[in-house]
């Protein structure tokens, strides 16, 4: 499948819709040879370190020990969801448990997790989860969330209030820092924006990540 060029900014959110749907047509999910401690490696390695100190070692094996524990009980965890709220709550308790473990096995102040990266990596941990033909669980496709960053984020800037219909604006930024999700009010009122254009646009939401050229 050939990859989407990078997406700018939505005039307004007919543009999306029209944007999304079309490339829903030819998108197929990812399914890779990938195990649960692959899956755990990878995320490690990955470039949402980048702000946590520039890769140092310390902060890459940590992660790496948070995520070799829990990547498996992630995905067992998976198999028993049924229903959008309860895969809210599960990603709820993963990213609650990561900023938990981070705070207690930190000895690097420099390298703190923000709530909105901690959500972030869970987010994208479970994209890799149900990429993987091994580990997946085909309940929970439906209910994946967005990884939240400037790549997923800035296409809304002109809309997000609109899908949203609320009486008060959300000002996303041109440039979206890594830290701009600060609250996890703020982390579901922007899943619901990007829920409620996958709705209108027939798709399931995590396309939309993919639409954006998210990878895990």
């Amino acid at each position: 499948m050939k990859k989407p060029e990078r997406v700018d900014i939505f005039r307004d959110v007919g543009e999306a819709v029209s944007a999304l749907s079309e490339f829903g047509k030819s998108f197929v999910m990812p399914c890779v040879e990938q195990s649960a401690g692959e899956i755990a490696h990878r995320s490690a390695r990955g470039a949402w370190i980048k702000p946590l100190g520039q890769r140092r070692s310390g902060t890459v094996q940590l992660f790496a020990r948070w995520a070799g524990d829990n990547v498996p009980r992630m995905i067992k965890s998976a198999h028993y969801v049924i229903n959008q709220e309860q895969f809210d709550r599960l990603i709820r308790r993963t990213g609650r448990d990561l900023l938990g473990a981070w705070r207690d096995l930190s000895t690097d102040r420099s390298a703190r997790l923000s709530l909105g990266v901690a959500y972030r990596v869970v987010d994208m941990l479970f994209m890799a989860i149900n990429e993987s033909e091994a580990c997946r669980s085909g309940s929970i496709q439906g209910f994946l969330h967005i990884p939240l960053d400037g790549s997923t984020l800035r296409p809304l800037r002109f809309c997000v209030d609109e899908l949203l219909d609320r009486d008060f604006a959300i000002d996303i930024p041109a440039v979206v820092p890594a830290g701009f999700v600060a609250t996890e009010e703020q982390y579901i009122l922007l899943q619901d924006a990007i829920f409620a254009l996958a709705a209108r646009a027939d798709v399931p939401p995590i396309t939309y990540a993919y639409f954006c050229g998210e990878s895990c």
